[in-house]
Order: C-alpha cells, then structure tokens, then sequence
C-alpha cells in the first residue's frame, strides 16, 4: 500500500513510526515491503507514513491511538487488544494441555528425536503462556517480541522452514479449540484470533529479518576474503 502528498509535518520515519506503533523497525519494513502497511517513498527513496493513514490500518486490526495525554508522548499501539480475563484463565489453567494439542497439530512424523520434541514443546508452552498474559493484561508487547525474536534466530541460523510462524497457528488452533470447547463466547475467540494474527506477523517478520542477517553477514565475509 502506497500513499501520496502527505503533508511534511504529519510524515513519520520509520524508526518513529516504528516507535509509535510499539513494533520493531525489522517488523515495519517487512510489513511495508509486503504492500500491507500504508506509506509512501520520498524521492530519496526513503518510507515515510501518515498517521491518520495508521490510525486507520491499526484499526483494521484491532489497534487505537493511546490517549494523548500521555506524559511519554503516545503514539501507535498495536500491541493492543482488548483485555479478556476469564479467557485468559482458561487458556492460563489449560496451558499444558494446549501445548500438547498444538505440537501434535504440527507434528513432524514418527521419526523425531527426543530432543527435538521437547524443545518445541518449551517453546510452544512459552507461546501459550504469553498469549495467556496478554490476554489478560491487553499488551501484546512483550508477546510480539518474543514471537519475533525467536524467529530472528531461527532465520539467522540458516534454517529456512517456516516453523516459527507455524508454531504459532498451532498455538492460536489449539487455544481457539479449548475456548471453543469450555463454551466461551464468539468474542474472546476473536479477540484470540487477533492476538494470533499479530503474533504471525511478528513471526514472520523476524524470519525475515533473520535470513537478511544471514545473507548480510554471508555477504561480509565473502567480500573479506
């Protein structure tokens, strides 16, 4: 998405936006790159974004401007969501079983080593807990960075599978299945949905910060020698 004459004093860099939005700049260029986050280039061809252009895309997904009488300043929160107590017990108090549900979900096959099998399952329970916070807190925050930076390394280790975005669908099915099953209501499903959704963007984005790490540091080195 790509916008136009946008007034100089309402333009935001990416680091600023990035800022305002509570993401990582990694995050926001990979969503901007992606077409999905609406901004325009400068003839230098640098990004910049509206925020009235933000406001309106945070709201599009479950995002609001903080209120502006915040002492730090304010700006973009779109590790928001709407906080949801009892969901967040149940997901809290099923936290075991949801990680079970999830890794049998992405599954590798009857060949898998021990090894294996439990670090992702520490990881998922990790994913399942976060999400249970921030549930009941409303700040996706410290969720989002977590989801991030763990495919940050998996990106910048080499490995090319998409596991860390899958990992977290698998958590969001699983969650969405025992809410579903202790009779909770069509919204704190949603609300789920939408901390999922954003959590997948963090992933990804971070897979993809990851492998340009690589393929930088790669870079570096061939030129060195």
């Amino acid at each position: 998405m790509t916008t136009s004459h946008i007034g100089d004093t309402d333009r935001l860099s990416v680091s600023a936006a990035a800022r305002l939005l509570g993401v990582s700049v990694s995050s926001l260029r990979a969503w901007a790159a992606a077409g999905e986050v609406p901004h325009e280039r400068t003839p230098g061809g640098h990004r910049r974004f509206h925020r009235e252009e933000l406001r309106a895309w945070l709201a599009e997904h479950g995002g609001d401007l903080p209120d502006h009488g915040n002492p730090r300043g304010g700006g973009l929160i779109a590790g928001r969501l709407e906080a949801r107590p009892d969901a967040a017990q149940e997901i809290a108090s099923r936290s075991e079983a949801i990680t079970r549900a999830a890794v049998a979900l992405i599954a590798d096959g009857a060949i898998t080593s021990r090894r294996r099998t439990d670090a992702r399952m520490a990881r998922m329970h990790e994913a399942t807990e976060h999400l249970a916070h921030a549930v009941r807190s409303g700040d996706l925050g410290p969720c989002l960075r977590e989801a991030e930076w763990h495919a940050y390394r998996h990106g910048a280790c080499g490995l090319t599978a998409t596991q860390p975005v899958g990992e977290v669908l698998a958590v969001g099915r699983a969650v969405e299945r025992v809410l579903r099953d202790a009779g909770h209501d069509e919204h704190d499903q949603e609300v789920v949905r939408h901390a999922i959704d954003r959590m997948v963007w963090a992933a990804a984005a971070g897979l993809a910060a990851g492998h340009r790490s690589r393929a930088n540091a790669r870079n570096r080195e061939r030129h060195a020698a």
